[in-house]
């Protein structure tokens, strides 16, 4: 009987609890309901043990990593699940940033288990009564039984994660070095936003894929580099005719990598230490490229250089340039720029990648082309059928057309870079028929003109052929008019000596023919 009546009195709790749940969920507004859900969570969690961590705002009026770590990290959580939050975009940010308002909680969950993050702000008096600066800080409580746990894996991920958003949350930027020779400002920088990329990139498919499959390997190779004692930087070296897409693939690259690019003038730097200042402070996941580096400096094969010193190639390269003043005159050397490149000095900072360009490739030293240096040598030469398509598709917003099969034909006889095929569709508007007719035209008037030009160039060799098979002819370049010719020193005194027997031929002719006429007369 007395189990009976417990039954029925356990009963009769379970039927009141589901009324008053009912009516709660039924009559009390949604605001309170929550009030008092987070009030009731928060007392629960009071009653079971736990360890708290403080990451505040400032170490020693100095800015703590690690508190802008846990921002950027609770940034991607807090949206869908903080009540509160603060909208902002940070400067040199691309992205809209969300944090968490003070005395709001936020619930995470990392293998297996889970840990609340919340945020405070506490107001400090000075001594006279003023308030001052509020002190921020993120509190972080778990259970003391994940201690290690939180130590040596959770708050690492924190930190690589928080790396992850800054990168791909920052203003990409583009440097320049300055020519001055202040050691505080080497670089100045303005927001990087350059449209091209690999599906705009009017290439050979094969080569952008290879390209893209490099540079995806690169990347994702710190630890093989590390292994192997390597520093984490890798080497292009793009050559070919000017219009060829150099400028359009470097920017390509980084927008693929997200990379800064620094561009290097060589041009302004005064001196090798400088240079390497220059270099020291890059930031890793960048590009640094050397636009034209044959044209900035003396890089040439040493073995071709006929003699000539360093200091005098130097000096007639500074006379090449534009406004050259000997007194104030570059220093930098081909070992400055070897160093520069694979020294002791390349391996402060890493996953950085080193472009140089060039149009003459044969101009520039084999010690800079070797790999470890220039590890990738990349061609970009005329337009081929396939970069033409894709330059079609970006202009004229067509993939077929029924003038592509002429132009199909007349583009390997034609030298067209890229850059001449997209100034001729960038003139017609998105008019397909217009720019292909335009095309196929321009395409005739510069074959005609090459077939004249190699006609010309075959007549006037086949003449001065001529000319200097006949040794009767009137254009032909005398003997004696050679410059320093030895052969021609050699030739002259026997040729003195057979007009001398010649001359002697005709005395004695002359002077039978004299006794003959006498005989005939005597007779």
């Amino acid at each position: 009987m007395e189990l009976l009546l417990d039954w029925k009195s356990i009963g009769s709790v379970l039927a009141t609890f589901m009324f008053v749940r009912t009516a709660i969920l039924e009559f009390l507004p949604p605001e309170i309901y929550q009030v008092l859900k987070r009030l009731f969570s928060r007392i629960f969690s009071s009653l079971q043990p736990s360890v708290s961590i403080i990451v505040e705002e400032f170490d020693k009026s100095v800015t703590n990593e690690v508190y802008e770590a846990v921002q950027f990290y609770l940034s991607s959580q807090c949206f869908s699940s903080a009540q509160v939050l603060k909208l902002s975009r940070p400067k040199n940010s691309k992205n809209l940033t969300f944090t968490m308002d003070a005395n709001q909680m936020l619930h995470d969950t990392f293998d297996g288990f889970k840990v609340n993050w919340s945020f405070h702000t506490v107001e400090k008096k000075s001594s006279s009564g003023i308030l001052g600066y509020p002190t921020r800080f993120y509190q972080l409580s778990f259970h003391p039984k994940y201690k290690e746990k939180i130590h040596s894996a959770y708050i690492p991920h924190v930190m690589e994660v928080a790396k992850i958003i800054e990168f791909k949350n920052r203003e990409r930027k583009l440097y320049t070095n300055r020519s001055s020779q202040d050691d505080y400002m080497l670089w100045t920088f303005v927001p990087f936003s350059h449209p091209s990329t690999f599906d705009t990139l009017a290439m050979d498919p094969v080569l952008k894929q290879e390209i893209k499959e490099d540079l995806i390997k690169f990347k994702n190779r710190k630890e093989f580099y590390t292994r192997v004692g390597r520093t984490w930087k890798r080497g292009y070296l793009l050559y070919g005719p000017p219009g060829t897409g150099k400028t359009s693939l470097i920017a390509a690259i980084a927008n693929f990598l997200e990379f800064d690019i620094y561009d290097l003038e060589l041009t302004a730097v005064m001196s090798n230490s400088q240079l390497r200042k220059l270099l020291i402070s890059t930031s890793s996941k960048s590009v640094i490229v050397v636009e034209d580096v044959d044209c900035s400096l003396d890089l040439s094969d040493r073995k071709k250089k006929d003699g000539k010193g360093e200091v005098e190639a130097k000096e007639e390269l500074e006379k090449s340039r534009p406004g050259g003043n000997s007194n104030n005159r570059s220093t930098v050397s081909l070992s400055g720029v070897l160093n520069f490149v694979d020294g002791l000095w390349s391996s402060c900072g890493g996953e950085r990648l080193m472009i140089f360009t060039t149009n003459q490739k044969e101009k520039l030293d084999p010690a800079l082309l070797r790999p470890g240096r220039m590890d990738k040598h990349i061609n970009l030469s005329y337009c081929e059928i396939a970069a033409f398509k894709t330059l079609m598709k970006n202009y004229l917003n067509v993939e077929k057309h029924d003038l592509m099969k002429v132009a199909e034909e007349m583009l390997p006889l034609v030298k067209m870079t890229p850059a001449d095929i997209a100034e001729v569709f960038m003139g017609c508007d998105d008019a397909a028929d217009v720019g292909m007719k335009n095309m196929v035209d321009k395409m005739r008037k510069r074959l005609c003109c090459t077939i004249e030009e190699d006609t010309s160039i075959a007549e006037l060799q086949m003449k001065n052929m001529e000319k200097e098979e006949d040794p009767f002819s009137e254009n032909r370049k005398p003997v004696e008019e050679k410059e320093e010719n030895p052969v021609a020193e050699e030739q002259t005194p026997i040729a003195e000596k057979v007009e001398a027997e010649f001359a002697k031929g005709r005395e004695s002719n002359r002077v039978g023919s004299e006794s003959n006429n006498k005989n005939m007369t005597d007779d």
